[in-house]
């Protein structure tokens, strides 16, 4: 869609980048967002840089129109891999009698550490100002990982790459939504998972 929507833009006489944002609505209030600009020049790069650097913090030329799309699918699919797996992870310390935040203070410094388990953690009352610890409301909610994850799962199919994980994740995210979850942040993986202990 970007590459054709850049090529009615030549034609009328425009540029045309995308650009697809990651941080979430902190960094968004923050000023922070991470930008994955695809633009088929340096020169509209740098004009789009102009306008994105007063909402993000890091802005990034990915290549030509459409390479931002890109990263933002890859990125998202690894983030709903990497927050299923800390849901799984918290999850099991719990029932193996640890305390969460103990486990989720262990798991930031050591080799499991990522995102979702020191920014952004699905178990409630671990952090402050996340979803997890507002019963889920706020942040990226479950049917738009769930899109994105379709999407990925598209463009895997097309470029012929394998991505188990990532189909597996979208089956996931899939169920959650039509088990209710869908207005839910992405991280009530977690909430899901417990669900399905009982």
């Amino acid at each position: 869609l970007s590459k054709d929507l850049a090529v009615k833009a030549a034609a009328a006489g425009c540029q045309f980048v995308d650009a697809p944002v990651s941080g979430g609505i902190n960094a968004a209030a923050a000023g922070t967002l991470t930008f994955m600009v695809g633009a088929n020049s340096d020169q509209e790069f740098a004009k789009a840089e102009m306008l994105l650097s007063k909402m993000g913090a890091k802005i990034t030329h990915c290549g030509g129109v459409g390479t931002g799309g890109a990263v933002k699918i890859c990125n998202n699919m690894l983030l709903a891999v990497s927050m299923i797996g800390t849901s799984e992870a918290m999850n099991l310390g719990i029932k193996l009698g640890l305390d969460p935040k103990l486990l989720a203070g262990i798991l930031g410094s050591a080799t499991g550490r990522c995102w979702s388990v020191d920014t952004y953690n699905p178990c409630p009352g671990v952090m402050e100002n996340v979803p997890s610890s507002n019963d889920y409301k706020g942040g990226f909610g479950t049917a738009l990982m769930t899109k994105d994850l379709g999407l990925a799962q598209d463009a895997a199919t097309r470029a012929q790459a394998a991505t188990p994980l990532g189909s597996l994740s979208h089956q996931i995210y899939r169920v959650m939504c039509n088990a209710g979850y869908a207005e839910k942040d992405f991280s009530s993986a977690f909430k899901f998972l417990r669900e399905q202990d009982k």
